[in-house]
């Protein structure tokens, strides 16, 4: 099992995929913002350097956004992903991003484990395929989405998404408000081995809401999701972003 070695491969899923596309300076009316960041990653297992970039595809059709983590002593890459939405609407009203594919890939001593998504969206089903050397993570599986309409966002681009429908802007003018939303875990099957209270499931239910604004003037949001709460702090100006995981003693921010 690899368990014992996922300390840092899934706090980073779970911190670097949902850095914020408000780390660019720029602002589309779309929203559609173009990036490439530069990150620092702590947590209990040390420190570590992480890419993010994202903007439209080749075909001008989809979000994509991808990240790389490497050590900072070797440059070798440890982790990486990559993840692409298509710009929608819900109901057609409210602005979204429908999670469209995405591939997870991490390194445990020197063996590749990966994982890839695309939704078919006629029957409402997320497939996963799995390559790995264990037997349990092999494979093809699918999986209903949970009923009802509303927002489904990849973990890998959780802000970008909300960030997409304009709620953070409007709580963020408001001082005030909460939104409800599904999770797709990019990293399926691995995120489940290494955390409680995360189901075995790629799907989870979150809230996002303004929290308040700190003694540095930061905007902070927090999210709930599988008992736990990640806190996205930003600037007035979206300029930069920090991701805060008290219970895992995490932090991610600019270098």
């Amino acid at each position: 099992m690899i368990k014992k070695n996922l300390n840092f491969f899934i706090l980073s899923l779970l911190t670097i995929l949902s850095f914020v596309s408000c780390a660019s300076r720029s602002s589309s009316k779309n929203s559609l913002l173009k990036y490439s960041v530069q990150m620092k990653l702590d947590d209990k297992s040390g420190s570590f350097d992480l890419i993010r970039e994202s903007g439209l595809a080749k075909n001008a059709k989809s979000v994509v956004s991808k990240y790389k983590v490497t050590s900072p002593e070797s440059n070798k890459v440890l982790e990486q992903a990559i993840a692409f939405s298509t710009p929608g609407f819900l109901k057609k009203k409210i602005k979204l991003l429908r999670p469209d594919r995405s591939q997870y890939k991490v390194w445990f001593d020197g063996k590749l484990y990966q994982s890839e998504t695309y939704v078919d969206a006629k029957n409402r089903k997320l497939v996963i395929k799995m390559k790995s050397p264990e037997k349990q993570w092999q494979g093809t599986k699918k999986f209903t989405f949970p009923g009802g309409n509303g927002v489904f966002c990849y973990f890998s681009q959780i802000v970008d998404c909300i960030h997409f429908t304009g709620f953070i802007q409007k709580a963020i003018k408001a001082k005030a408000g909460k939104m409800k939303f599904h999770v797709i875990w990019d990293g399926y099957p691995f995120i489940a081995e290494q955390y409680l209270n995360i189901n075995d499931e790629p799907f989870a239910a979150a809230k996002i809401e303004y929290d308040g604004q700190t003694r540095e003037g930061e905007q902070r949001f927090s999210m709930n999701i599988s008992g736990s709460v990640i806190f996205y702090l930003f600037s007035e100006k979206y300029e930069y972003a920090k991701v805060l995981w008290p219970a895992q003693g995490f932090s991610l921010y600019h270098k």
